[in-house]
């Protein structure tokens, strides 16, 4: 059911690099980061150095910085410190303000089921790295939460940021009235829920086929309180301005249609040309010209998900395979073998021991620190 927009693109940032247009964040994603950082006993500073980022994103909400760059911090911060929940931590303190002129023209949408909309259609101008699609199923929504970041691996931390500040900016807007059935995510049930209860609230779910809020429909009819119609309109036409210039080509929109149907295992070249409304021999004359094909995006799509199914120990190898288009377990693993190298239990022991915390410094009888 979920559904991840690739982005692609270059621009010269404000760093001098070669950086994608489309994989770019507002700094405002890492506000409190210093003070969150020294409070898990790291040095955010020496973080931001390892992960090429200046100090000044501390200071400049506005600096655009790379999304790669962000995911990799707060993976690594939360690995390093060993708080599971460190884009949580980050996330439990947003505001409106922090999405910045997107959060003025989202205040004046008549409901909340308006505002998410809008929301998911204009969040790349604040974050080009996250992605919201709105799911009703008759009594319930669902909020669906996707990040989008270059090179292989789970970005847990980022998942669980974007979805605790969507979750603050829901309440925001309903004056604290909003609650969620539930959320659910992918990734496996971290050690403790502390932190995950407190920012959450308790009906959490983990190992779930999608990152998702999961609400009531009429609560989504909520209406905002002192909307201005008037105001929405010129700031809309304002963000349609920004948004003109990002084009979705066809290697992004087939990706996002083979993210929709590997799980219903009806992926196929026929099938996701069906959904774009063109002919296949049309669809790969235009991915070609981009150097791509829809048996080359399909791969690419499942080597993702697979890395981000097999981290959690919870899903059975049958049932991963099911979600990647796969007929049985062994199929998947001739796959797996081919494109990782080794066999998915294999690749799931390296993950994890990569993943670990590393081992705190041994202290000598004479009260000095020693390498391990």
């Amino acid at each position: 059911m979920r559904s991840l927009l690739y982005l692609a693109g270059h621009k010269l940032d404000q760093l001098g690099q070669v950086t994608s247009v489309h994989t770019l964040t507002r700094s405002a994603s890492l506000t409190d980061y210093e003070h969150v950082a020294r409070s898990v006993g790291l040095d955010p500073l020496r973080m931001l150095r390892m992960a090429r980022l200046p100090a000044t994103v501390l200071d400049d909400p506005n600096m655009m910085i790379s999304v790669d760059s962000v995911g990799w911090l707060l993976e690594e911060s939360a690995r390093l410190s060993g708080q599971e929940a460190f884009g949580l931590l980050l996330a439990e303190t947003r505001s409106l303000a922090n999405l910045g002129m997107l959060a003025l023209a989202i205040r004046e949408e008549p409901t909340l089921r308006a505002a998410v909309q809008f929301f998911a259609r204009y969040m790349r101008l604040h974050n080009a790295g996250v992605q919201f699609r709105l799911d009703d199923a008759g009594d319930v929504a669902l909020l669906h939460v996707a990040v989008n970041m270059q090179g292989h691996g789970v970005w847990r931390q980022a998942i669980e940021q974007t979805t605790g500040v969507a979750l603050r900016t829901l309440r925001a807007l309903a004056h604290d009235t909003f609650r969620p059935a539930k959320i659910s995510f992918t990734h496996a049930r971290p050690a403790s829920l502390e932190v995950h209860r407190r920012v959450l609230g308790s009906a959490i779910e983990f190992s779930q086929e999608c990152n998702a809020i999961v609400c009531r429909s009429r609560d989504l009819d909520m209406p905002i309180p002192a909307a201005d119609p008037a105001l929405k309109s010129e700031m809309k036409r304002w963000l349609d301005m920004q948004l003109a210039g990002l084009r979705d080509g066809p290697t992004q929109r087939t990706r996002q249609i083979v993210r929709m149907l590997l799980p219903a295992g009806l992926c196929s070249v026929d099938q996701v040309a069906q959904h774009l409304g063109m002919h296949r021999r049309t669809l790969n004359r235009h991915l070609a010209a981009e150097g791509e094909s829809v048996t080359t995006i399909i791969n690419a799509v499942r080597a993702e998900l697979a890395e981000e199914y097999l981290t959690n120990s919870e899903r059975k190898l049958y049932e991963v395979a099911e979600l990647l288009g796969f007929s049985s377990a062994c199929e998947l693993s001739r796959w797996f073998r081919g494109e990782f190298g080794k066999t998915p239990s294999d690749w799931v022991a390296h993950y994890r021991e990569s993943k670990a915390p590393p081992d705190p410094p041994r202290v000598s009888g004479k009260g000095r620190f020693e390498d391990v």
